[in-house]
């Protein structure tokens, strides 16, 4: 299966899922929420590493107050969502709740994408994939871009690619977008789906069990012509594209292969740019979402040969994927000299939060993740990595095998 990190649920979960802790406290619903609330105001602060940071304080005991005092009219759902956005408005990375322990884990059967033109079906039961690669519109009754803005208020970060990444994989779970004024965890809901035809679908569907949900991917799918970019399910591999001269390199996760080590694959692609004529050299860092930065030392080390040589031009792609050890690798990359960067801007942040710990709300028992040391790679802010020249992913580069940002490095090739 080709990797995206963004796509699946249980990626954010290797990004959010956070450990056991301490015991429940003894209480009724009501007092008990306020014991978790008062827990926040007083304790977490002292475990955070500066949860002040890009808010102040009085912002965070302001928006706790408010949510006490309105307790009386919300469900036990409801609130956990309010206490994961009062915590999300930190902006503070790696700082949240995992509203996700609460309840059932059950969803509809649909996982989409937020890409620059839309939000569009990746996945669908098995029963609907004929509608894989078109637009949702409609979630219930409601515009589907609300509900997946509604679900970005539950995430903190400095930028906003990364919100939008997650929301995708958490839009579709039932009892968290009920609490949120989305959909009903108890009876079917309609969603409505724009075809690339011009026509209109709505389907009725049913919340699932995950384990069980039969899903079809569009990476299966008959309709979809893949793009080069989503070519192969390895960490590091390459294309020749012989008629424009380009040397594709794509570097998907900072992990070694097993049988293919890193020394090799820079070794395969040195005696590329050896025996055929290539004009450029692409390194794809758009799906890379972190691991170990020291394991592409020796493609790095090959790129500033090939900067110092001076014939063959050098390009980086980076993404709303990219980040932690994939958002350094992109920096050092970067500073070569002669490298152009195309693109997103980054989901990961050059300067940010991070190792993180994990407790529990004394009374809910939830999950509560916060970080203990600041990253800055950068000067000033650096809350993404933004490419010089910026092309946004749309459905065309995904369902319809449109490789536009190797199309603009080619037309930068030709003009040049």
């Amino acid at each position: 299966m080709v990797r995206i990190p963004a796509v699946s649920m249980t990626s954010v979960l290797v990004v959010f899922i956070l450990s056991c802790g301490e015991s429940q406290e003894e209480a009724a619903p009501g007092e008990g929420w306020q014991v978790d609330i008062q827990w926040l105001a007083d304790s977490f602060p002292e475990l955070h590493y500066d949860p002040f940071m890009y808010e102040p304080e009085d912002s965070l005991q302001s928006r706790l107050d408010r949510l006490e005092q309105s307790l009386d009219s919300l469900s036990d759902m409801e609130t956990v969502m309010e206490l994961t956005r009062v915590l999300a408005s930190m902006r503070c990375s790696h700082t949240g709740i995992a509203f996700w322990e609460y309840g059932d884990w059950i969803a509809y059967p649909i996982s989409v994408m937020w890409l620059d033109d839309g939000l569009f079906v990746t996945a669908i039961d098995a029963e609907y994939s004929e509608l894989i690669g078109s637009r949702l519109i409609e979630y219930g009754d409601r515009p589907a871009v609300e509900a997946a803005a509604a679900m970005t208020e539950m995430f903190p970060a400095t930028n906003e690619v990364a919100p939008k990444t997650r929301a995708e994989s958490f839009m579709m779970m039932a009892h968290p977008m009920e609490a949120l004024g989305f959909g009903d965890a108890d009876s079917t809901v309609s969603f409505t789906f724009l075809e690339a035809t011009g026509d209109t679908v709505i389907t009725h569907l049913e919340v699932a069990d995950q384990s069980d949900a039969d899903m079809e991917s569009f990476h299966y799918s008959e309709s979809v012509t893949l793009p080069l970019w989503l070519g192969s399910d390895d960490f590091y591999w390459h294309r020749y594209l012989s008629e424009r001269r380009i040397l594709y390199c794509a570097y998907s996760s900072c992990t070694l292969m097993n049988d293919y080590h890193i020394s090799d694959y820079v070794d395969d692609l040195r005696e590329l740019t050896d025996s055929e004529p290539v004009d450029a050299v692409v390194v794809d860092l758009r799906r890379n979402s972190g691991g170990n930065s020291l394991v592409a030392a020796p493609l790095i080390n090959w790129l500033q040969e090939l900067s110092e040589q001076g014939d063959i031009r050098l390009y980086l792609i980076i993404g709303r994927w990219t980040y932690s050890s994939g958002i350094l690798n992109a920096l050092e990359i970067r500073a070569i000299p002669e490298v152009t960067v195309y693109g997103e801007n980054t989901g990961g942040a050059p300067n940010h939060l991070g190792e993180v710990m994990t407790t529990q709300l004394p009374w809910s028992g939830l999950s509560v993740g916060y970080p203990t040391k600041y990253f800055q790679r950068v000067e000033g802010e650096g809350s993404t990595m933004r490419p010089e020249v910026y092309v946004p992913m749309n459905s065309g580069m995904l369902f319809d095998g449109e490789n536009s940002i190797l199309d603009a490095i080619y037309e930068d090739l030709e003009n040049s």
